[in-house]
Formats: C-alpha cells, structure tokens, sequence
C-alpha cells in the first residue's frame, strides 16, 4: 500500500507518508481505509496530522478526485473540536495541487480541519506543535 502510517500518542499526532505514485483511486481507497481504522477512533479525535508527499514519484491526481478526497477525509471531523494537517511536499505540481484541495476541503460545510501545505517537514512539525 502506497500509504504508511504512524501514530505518535505521546505528540497527539497522526503522521502518513504517501509513497510512489498518487493517483484517484489508490489515495481514495487508502482515505477510506484511514478513516474506518483510525479516524474514527475516539482516541485519535483531537489529534493533528501530518501528510508526508515528499516520497511521491508521479503524479495523477484530478480534480474530482480532490473533491471526493475532502469529501471523504471530512467525514469524521469532529463539530466540537479543531485540530491541524500539514501537508508536506516537494515539488510545484504536488503543492499546487495540495492548495487545490487545502480549498475543496475547507469549502466543506462540516470540516473541523485548519490545513496548511508546506515544503519542509521542520516547518510542519513547527507548526503543528504550535496552540
């Protein structure tokens, strides 16, 4: 599976990292699997997240796959409680469209998810540890 993930209880903190090809349905099936595994554990609730793309190979991602992943990803947000995503990547096409859906997923009426995209794994971590 192109996507690992590790769960770090003592930081509250949900680290994947995607790794070679990111296309619509590989990234929808491992969202959908995320979600039911983790996600929706009420331990994992108030905890942050960080997406690691700096392992991607190639790119095919569209639209509407964007749209089905902020669909998908805002399923289990909680109404009550805010927590952040960083996105990780390395390269101008992986962090367009990593804007592109930082901007569907906060479209959504239900999402709880404070999302920012950045180039470094440092300015991420920095981030996130922030209040």
């Amino acid at each position: 599976m192109p996507a690992k993930h590790n769960i770090d209880d003592k930081s509250k903190l949900l680290i994947t990292t995607w790794i070679g090809e990111a296309n619509d349905r590989e990234m929808i099936e491992a969202m959908a699997k995320y979600q039911k595994d983790i996600r929706s554990k009420p331990a994992y609730k108030d905890f942050h997240e960080i997406v690691d793309f700096t392992q991607v190979t190639d790119v095919k991602v569209t639209p509407n796959g964007l749209r089905r992943l902020g669909q998908l990803a805002s399923q289990n947000d909680h109404p009550e409680i805010k927590t952040k995503i960083a996105y990780v990547v390395n390269s101008p096409v992986g962090y367009g469209l990593t804007r592109m859906y930082e901007t569907y997923r906060s479209l959504i009426p239900r999402n709880t998810k404070i999302l920012k995209v950045f180039k470094c794994m440092d300015d991420a971590l920095n981030w996130i540890s922030q209040p």
